[in-house]
């Protein structure tokens, strides 16, 4: 296991730790001195976690074939953490199926803040699949919800305003209202209340 091992370990929670400490005891990382932790301190499940920011050099010397299920999962999601975005594009791909654990909702919402449009609309098909694990992180974690959204619109109309030229018909901007919608009924199921 490299050095930087301890700070991916972060980016999953305790119940998961042995499991992604044996994926990352064959992870070479020859490119980058150090991987960087998002600033924010988020919450899964009640337990912190430390997402990881983009990076460069990520070499995790496992074929998927060879891993476990929910190994395979956290080897697609470091790589979701990739710095080409058809690398992020290809290994989120394979986390679209319903019934995912629920660390795999961290780096759906972190690629929500991307300025790759497909990358986004792979989210898309993730929440279809998977709206409970999706909601219930992002309802734990509203500051970052509202940041990635933020983003999301400030990719917008960077990026994607001469074929999107208003806010309310960018597609991003139509998942993010049904996120919220989603948000807002785990919420009231969360709380016991049913109106």
């Amino acid at each position: 296991m490299t050095a930087h091992a301890p700070l991916f370990l972060q980016a999953f929670p305790a119940a998961y730790q042995a499991e992604a400490a044996q994926l990352l005891a064959n992870m070479q990382h020859p490119r980058s001195p150090s991987p960087t932790p998002e600033p924010d301190k988020l919450l899964l499940g009640g337990q912190t976690i430390r997402l990881i920011r983009r990076q460069y050099g990520l070499t995790i010397a496992h074929r998927p074939e060879s891993l476990n299920p929910i190994q395979c999962a956290m080897f697609h999601c470091l790589y979701t953490r990739h710095h080409d975005g058809h690398v992020r594009e290809q290994h989120f791909a394979a986390l679209l199926a319903p019934d995912q654990p629920a660390f795999v909702a961290p780096f759906a919402a972190q690629l929500l803040g991307e300025y790759v449009l497909p990358i986004q609309e792979q989210v898309r098909t993730f929440f279809r699949h998977n709206r409970a694990i999706l909601a219930a992180f992002l309802a734990e974690n509203p500051a970052y919800w509202r940041k990635q959204q933020n983003r999301s619109r400030s990719y917008w109309h960077c990026y994607h305003r001469l074929q999107y030229p208003d806010w309310p018909s960018y597609p991003i901007n139509r998942l993010a209202q049904e996120i919220n919608a989603e948000v807002k009924r785990h919420r009231r199921l969360a709380s016991g209340s049913l109106s």
